[in-house]
C-alpha cells in the first residue's frame, strides 16, 4: 500500500533559525519556501516541511500510495476504516485511514500529476499556493467539543492522560472532517474554550495528587523551570514526556504522566 512518504510537516520557532540549523547540520537542500512554510527535499525522495504556521498541524505524516480511490473501493478486504472519503486535491487525491490497530493515516497519491494546474490549490489557501499537500489543521468544532466535555463530567485539569479524554479525542477525531487534529492540538482547543468562559463548570477534580517528599517537590519545580507558568501548554507535548521520564528517574517508584500532570497543576495554582 504505502510506496514512501510523501512529506513529513513540522511545527518549529524560531522558523528563520531552523531553516539555517536544517541547511548547515542536517544537510538537507532548501527547495521551496514561503512566509510561514519552508520545504526541504530529502536525498532519497519525499520532503521535509517546517512552519510556524497555527493553523497548520503541529506534526503530520502524508504517506504516497499508488491510488487512493482504489483504497477506498477495497477498504473492506483491506480493512481500512476511511474516515471521510477520498477527496481531490491539486495533484491526486487524499484520504484519512484508520487500520486494524486504530492508527490513523493520512494518504496522499499523484494520479492527477499530469493535468493538475500550476495554481490548483489542495489547502485551501489562496490561488498559487505554494505547498499544495500541506492540510490545514481546521476550525474547532465549538460545539461538538463543548458537548463531548460536558458529558465526560471531568474537569479540564483533571483531564489529561485518562481515558476520558482518549474517550473524547477518538469521538471528536471521527466526526470531524480532515485533517485529523492530534491530540495537543484538542487539547489546546480545550484551553481555548476554557479561557473564553465557553466551557461548562464541573466542580472540583476527581483525583488527587500524590503525596510527596518536599525534596522530590524541589526537583520537579527545578525540572519544570519557567515552564511551570506557561503549564497548561504543557501535556501531549514532547517537553512534558521528557519531563516524566526525567522526575521517574529520581522516584523510587514511577508515577503516570497523569499523577505528574496533577502535581504540575496543583504546583502551578
Amino acid at each position: 500500500m504505502f510506496e514512501c512518504i510523501d512529506r513529513v510537516l513540522l511545527r518549529v520557532s524560531p522558523l528563520a533559525a531552523a531553516v539555517e540549523y536544517y541547511q548547515r547540520v542536517a544537510g538537507l537542500t532548501l527547495s521551496r519556501r514561503d512566509k510561514n512554510v519552508v520545504a526541504f527535499t530529502f536525498p532519497g525522495g519525499g520532503e521535509l516541511l517546517l512552519h510556524d504556521d497555527p493553523d497548520l498541524p503541529a506534526e503530520q505524516v502524508y504517506y504516497r500510495v499508488a491510488d487512493v480511490r482504489d483504497l477506498h473501493a477495497r477498504a473492506a478486504d483491506l480493512q481500512l476504516r476511511f474516515l471521510q472519503p477520498p477527496r481531490a486535491v491539486a495533484r491526486g487525491y487524499m484520504a484519512v485511514v484508520r487500520d486494524p490497530y486504530g492508527l490513523i493515516f493520512h494518504l496522499l497519491d499523484r494520479t492527477l500529476d499530469a493535468a493538475a494546474p500550476a495554481t490548483a490549490v489542495e489547502d485551501a489557501r489562496a490561488p498559487g499556493a505554494l505547498f499544495a499537500g500541506v492540510e490545514l489543521a481546521g476550525q474547532t468544532d465549538r460545539k461538538l467539543l463543548i458537548g463531548l466535555y460536558q458529558a465526560l463530567g471531568r474537569t479540564a485539569d483533571d483531564l489529561p492522560y485518562t481515558p476520558q479524554f482518549e474517550s473524547l479525542y477518538e469521538s471528536y477525531i471521527q466526526r470531524r472532517p480532515p485533517p485529523i487534529p492530534t491530540r495537543g492540538e484538542v487539547w489546546r482547543q480545550l484551553l481555548n474554550l476554557r479561557k473564553g468562559g465557553k466551557l461548562p463548570r464541573l466542580g472540583e477534580a476527581k483525583s488527587v495528587p500524590p503525596q510527596l517528599p518536599p525534596e522530590q517537590l524541589r526537583r520537579l519545580r527545578e525540572l519544570l523551570g519557567e515552564a511551570l507558568g506557561k503549564r497548561d501548554r504543557l501535556p501531549y507535548t514532547p517537553a512534558f514526556e521528557q519531563l516524566v521520564d526525567l522526575f521517574n528517574a529520581s522516584l523510587p517508584r514511577a508515577l503516570s504522566p497523569h499523577l505528574v500532570w496533577r502535581l504540575v497543576a496543583t504546583m502551578a495554582k
